[in-house]
């Protein structure tokens, strides 16, 4: 199983929890757990290839204000 195997099968699994009235952030999560532990990929791993989530508020503290 290669990497696009592993994208598609999270996305699949996604729109399916999606189309059962998950919203799309909390499907994606889900998606991830289950494509981790069904095909015994570690969640960090999938996390990476999926992308990195950021955390706006941490984001924000970095910004500096020049008004």
């Amino acid at each position: 199983m290669d990497i696009f195997d592993v994208l598609g099968a999270i996305s699949k699994r996604k729109i399916t929890l999606m189309h059962t009235g998950i919203n799309e952030s909390e499907a994606l999560t889900k998606a991830e757990l289950d494509i981790s532990m069904e095909y015994h990929i570690s969640l960090f791993d999938i996390e990476k290839l999926v992308g990195q989530k950021t955390n706006r508020t941490r984001d924000n503290k970095h910004r500096r204000s020049f008004s």
